[in-house]
């Protein structure tokens, strides 16, 4: 949270999701003063989860300093664990901001190794990025069972040691 308290826009997805009004398959996987950290909704792929500010900011410029100093290592503990729990052998991190209203958010893809999901082709980088949003998203059931794999890696490793600069 901010000096100012939370601010939340109504017409913006993810305030939606920080203020309940939008469910997310997993619910919450990680948190803390500044960020929370949530399964991606939409075709990005099993385990992709993604990262946004608890108060609504539009761009990196705007972050407070306290929510840039603790974004690093929240990113660092996130794409660990999505690694381990995922199996993963790269976690892709992006950030596409680009349809209002916006608000900061980060996307971190996992990406497995060749033949792991040879339905992927062993793409990777964008063109991974790229198949996975033409392609079908995961279920419900998926979402959320890949939500607490990741859930339970980040508590196990990272909630006793919080990443609050």
């Amino acid at each position: 949270m901010t000096d100012n308290g939370p601010q939340l826009h109504l017409d913006c997805l993810a305030c939606q999701i920080l203020a309940g009004a939008q469910p997310v398959p997993g619910g919450i996987i990680a948190e803390n003063l500044w960020w929370v950290a949530d399964h991606c909704v939409g075709p990005y792929g099993l385990g992709s989860v993604v990262v946004k500010t608890r108060t609504h900011r539009e761009n990196l410029w705007e972050l407070s300093m306290a929510e840039s100093a603790a974004l690093g290592p929240f990113m660092q503990q996130l794409s660990e664990a999505i690694a381990l729990a995922m199996a993963a052998e790269r976690v892709y991190i992006s950030l596409w901001v680009d349809q209002p209203p916006y608000h900061v958010h980060f996307v971190l893809q996992p990406r497995y190794p060749d033949g792991y999901h040879p339905e992927e082709l062993g793409l990777k980088g964008l063109e991974l990025q790229v198949f996975r949003t033409l392609g079908k998203p995961p279920t419900e059931a998926e979402m959320a069972e890949a939500a607490d794999r990741i859930r339970a890696v980040w508590q196990e490793k990272f909630a006793a040691a919080p990443c609050e600069s």
